[in-house]
């Protein structure tokens, strides 16, 4: 028995529900594609909001071919510089004009390296074709080439009354016994994925029937939420209820959760003294964090949680309507290249300390003067064998409480 999701795949966009806006633009990008100033689109939204389904109909609507990539596929650079040459090289049997498509580029299963994220943007620039991409999430820093060279367009997460109406559809189609109650149970439980809705549709129909005591029997169905959902929820839940899940089932170490959180609070939370209250819910889970962390007494990860969610949640006193753009801090990047810097300096600090009997200790903290001490006698880097690449550093990264000091020297 063929499954639903691919009898009754969208023949053509009017079957396209809950898009309206952002179909509309791809339409209008693929027609007028030799005006336009991009030369590709990079359509994101979550699993199941009819992305892929949109593009194959576009396709058959308008009478192109459509040349595919999906994510089960090989997405080595090698693999997706041959399939894309190949597309934009060869003309069509019947001259038709035709689309390029290459499916969930951040799929897991099929996750692009750097060398094919290029070969795609190489390809872009010298497109005669539509090139559209499709993914979920593309927040990594290695997509930042195709978010430049792509129109990004936006698909939306399906309101639960949109799948709701195409599992009726479906029902009446396949004369499947059921109720307005539970279709919108099954819609609301789907999580905005029309694709899993169906499916489910399917595995409850077998009887021919579906009630709504069957719909237990359903495994609830993990989703990784991003950072970015949760920290809305957390942020913007006018309830304290409604922020407590928003980090279940997240796929973000907690470490990096209070990073987030950190980072973001001040632009959000504009009050101060919400913002005081926040950053208390943010210190007390810290304090649980650390004991976890000592002691491995796991059961204070529940207060964790709590804090980090209906804490900060409930600390505004009124929520922000103001869109608030987050950003990952950068902290982290900092403290690496932090550590880059004083592992160079412990180099040089070990060469002093062997060359003048001294302990690393102390030889670390004489290393911001030795660029004072190689400019009087240059022969000091040969005799403590100091590489270019460190007699730079020294010259480049003397920390500024010193300066003071080497100027007072050198006067």
């Amino acid at each position: 028995m063929p499954l639903f999701t691919t009898t009754y795949q969208p023949k053509n966009t009017s079957q396209i529900f809950g898009q309206d806006l952002s179909l509309a633009q791809v339409k209008n990008f693929i027609s007028t594609y030799k005006t336009q100033k991009y030369r590709a689109i990079l359509i994101e939204g979550p699993n199941g909001c009819g992305k892929t389904a949109s593009i194959v109909a576009l396709a058959k609507e308008l009478d192109y071919d459509l040349l595919e990539l999906n994510s089960s596929e090989d997405r080595s650079e090698q693999a997706v510089r041959s399939f894309l040459n190949n597309s934009l090289n060869q003309q069509s049997l019947f001259f038709r004009p035709k689309i390029i498509l290459l499916d969930e580029v951040d799929n897991v299963s099929g996750t692009l390296d750097r060398g094919a994220v290029s070969a795609i943007v190489d390809s872009i620039t010298k497109s005669k074709f539509p090139i559209i991409l499709t993914a979920n999430d593309t927040s990594d820093s290695k997509f930042k080439p195709l978010q430049k060279a792509c129109l990004k367009i936006q698909y939306n997460e399906l309101d639960y009354k949109a799948i709701a109406h195409t599992l009726l559809w479906v029902c009446e189609q396949e004369k499947i016994k059921t109720d307005e109650k539970t279709i919108n149970s099954l819609a609301r439980q789907s999580g905005g994925d029309l694709r899993s809705a169906l499916i489910d549709l399917q595995i409850l129909s077998d009887s021919g029937q579906v009630t709504y005591d069957r719909l237990s029997t359903l495994t609830p169905r993990k989703r990784t939420e991003t950072i970015f959902n949760a920290l809305t929820l957390i942020f913007k839940s006018s309830k304290v209820e409604n922020a407590l899940p928003a980090l279940d089932d997240m796929d973000v170490e907690m470490n990096e959760v209070f990073l987030w959180l950190d980072y973001n609070l001040p632009f959000e939370y504009t009050n101060a003294e919400s913002l005081a209250r926040a950053y208390e819910s943010l210190s007390r889970a810290d304090i649980f964090q650390g004991r976890i962390m000592k002691r491995q007494h796991w059961r204070f990860l529940s207060y964790v949680t709590n804090l980090l969610t209906a804490g900060i949640s409930s600390a505004k006193g009124e929520r922000n309507t103001a869109f608030v753009q987050y950003k990952q801090t950068m902290r982290l990047l900092k403290i690496w290249q932090m550590k880059q810097k004083n592992g160079k300096r412990k180099e040089i600090a070990l060469k002093l300390a062997q060359k003048c009997h001294m302990s690393k200790h102390i030889a670390f903290t004489q290393v911001p003067y030795l660029s004072f001490m190689l400019k009087k006698n240059p022969q000091l880097s040969v005799e403590l064998s100091l590489s270019a690449e460190e007699t730079d550093y020294l010259e480049e990264n003397i920390p500024t409480t010193h300066r003071a000091a080497i100027k007072s020297l050198q006067k």
